[in-house]
Parts: C-alpha cells; structure tokens; sequence
C-alpha cells in the first residue's frame, strides 16, 4: 500500500531565485504530477516568511488543515526566516510546529543549507525528494534568542554580509561578495574580540580572534570549508578562530578558503592563525553593536550569546559522513 501523498505548503521569495527563474514552477508542477497537495504563498517583504511559517504551523493558511511539510522556496535567508518562524509557532497537539518536517527549494545565491543537505538541483529530483524522503533531524543554533542553520559570524564576514548592496547582489551573485569584501578589507580597522567557549564537559575557555564563525555545518559561503568535522545532526558548534589580524591576513585567509587550504591548516605549525575548536555555547564580545551574521543576513548585534536550539526536521537524503580532510 503506497503512503498518502504530502499536504505541502509553499513559502516562496519572488525576489530570489532571478538566474534560477522557473524552478519552482517546474518543482510545483512535478508535484502535483505525482499527486501531492501543494499550495503557494509569497513573501511580500522582509520577515514576512517568517510571519507566513508561523501561520502555516498552526493551519491558518491551509483552511485549519496542518501541513505535512513546510517548503521555503528561497535563498539561505529566507530559510532562516521560515526556521525562525516554525520554531515559533505555538505548540500545536498534534503535531506541534518542531514535528513538521522543512523541505527547501534552494534558489539563492550560496544555497549553503541545501549544498550541506547535498539536495538535488534538478526539478524532477527536488520534486522526489519534497514529495518521498524520510525527514532527517538536524540542530539550528541561537543567537541572542534568533535562530541559524549554517553559521553565525562576527568580524570581517559579518561587515561584509551587512554591507553588500542587495541590487548588485541579485545582478552578479557571489560576486557582490567578493566585492564588498575587499572593500571591507581595504578599510578595515581591525577589532580584536573575546571569544568564551564552554565545551561538552563544561570547560570555559577565553580566546582572542579577529574573526570569528560558529559552525553548524561544515560548508561556509557555498561550498567553501571551514569546519570540516561539523554536522547539522550533532548538537553544539564547531568554533572557527581567525586569531591573525590586519589586512594581510584577511585576504590570506580569503585565498586560503578559496582554495581549500583553511581547513587543512588547523593544527599546522607556522600556519595561518586558525584554529577550530568544539563547544555547546558560545559568547562573544567586542566592539558594542557590531553586527552578527547568521546564515547570511544580519541576526545580532555584539556582545553575543549562542547555544544550541530545538531539533527540527528537514526533508533530504540521508546525511552523508563528512570527509575529514588530512
């Protein structure tokens, strides 16, 4: 006997996805092909996916009926937004918000959640995996109370994902990063931060850094490795240091990463300044008010507290075991 078909409820971003125009259309119409019962609702400004999730947990938008899943349709921050809101949502019985699994239709410019996920890019494939995978369970983490699925960050990443420009974002993608980071860097004052670390076993312990970026999972920007040991299905953080400061060390760490070289120099002697270190909360200070990315946006602002969050559900391929790089 075949299981009933998936109630899916759509939160889509008309504005992302414009150098993957069409994509949801095909996925929605592989679907409903298949059987599924899929409904579309468009974000119509900042936070409103998160507003949207929120309803959709508790059936507001699908006539009192709960989903069986919630899909963001969307770019990294758009995701978070319908994290944040699902997680929100008032405990329903049953299912309750934390039980309805999240599927993803990755249409941003990095994708980082789906590229860790290791989602399928084609139509028909996502449409399979929406419609048919087993949820899996993986951790978010917390920032000052908002949540994240990939990364937090403080420092020169964080300046730079406050300081991209969205129109040139949405015209050349990854490139507006690339831009604004060496903008960043050419003006960059350099602040030292105080990273405290409380692992497993409760040990506390104080670093410095001059950039610094709690890991949930081991992609960063994309496909780019900075905690090769990291899982989204493990609690805690893998806690990324950039201990050097100055210019020259930004755009050494930039090439570093861009080449695959950061991971392999964490215990290198002589090496980068980086290390990587695992804890179960996080506190950072620095500079008041200097900003927090989480996930690609602006979460926070400094001084920081992270832990993590309640497990949710995702809808993906089995995690895969991360490749520890020698």
């Amino acid at each position: 006997m075949s299981a009933p078909a998936r109630r899916l409820l759509i939160i889509h971003n008309p504005v992302a996805g414009r150098r993957r125009r069409g994509l949801i259309g095909r996925v929605v119409d592989a679907l409903r092909q298949g059987g599924a019962d899929v409904a579309v609702v468009e974000t119509t400004g900042p936070r409103d996916a998160e507003r949207l999730a929120g309803l959709a947990a508790s059936g507001a938008l699908t006539d009192g009926r709960i989903p069986d899943a919630i899909v963001a349709s969307g770019g990294d921050g758009t995701i978070n937004e319908v994290v944040n809101g699902l997680l929100a949502a008032p405990t329903l019985s049953p299912p309750g918000p934390r039980l309805i699994p999240l599927g993803l239709i990755p249409l941003g410019t990095a994708n980082v959640l789906a590229a860790e996920l290791d989602l399928p890019s084609g139509a028909a494939e996502l449409a399979r995996t929406l419609a048919g995978a087993v949820p899996r369970t993986i951790h978010a983490g917390r920032a000052n109370g908002r949540l994240f699925t990939m990364m937090a960050g403080v420092g020169l990443d964080a300046h730079v994902v406050e300081g991209v420009d969205p129109g040139v974002k949405r015209r050349i993608g990854k490139g507006a990063y690339v831009l604004e980071s060496l903008a960043q860097i050419a003006r960059w004052p350099s602040p030292r931060y105080r990273v405290i670390t409380t692992d497993a076993a409760g040990h506390v312990r104080e670093h410095e850094a001059a950039s610094c970026i709690v890991a949930k999972g081991h992609f960063y920007g994309g496909r780019f490795v900075c905690a090769p040991d990291a899982r989204l299905d493990e609690g805690g953080f893998h806690v990324c240091l950039f201990e050097a400061g100055g210019r020259l060390a930004a755009l050494g760490y930039g090439a570093a990463l861009v080449t695959g070289r950061l991971a392999r120099r964490t215990e290198a002697k002589g090496g980068l300044g980086y290390r990587v270190m695992p804890a179960v909360r996080v506190r950072i200070e620095g500079p008041v008010g200097d900003p927090v990315q989480g996930d690609g946006d602006t979460i926070a602002r400094l001084p920081v507290d992270m832990e993590t969050a309640a497990p949710f559900r995702v809808l993906a391929p089995p995690l895969r075991p991360v490749s520890r790089l020698p």
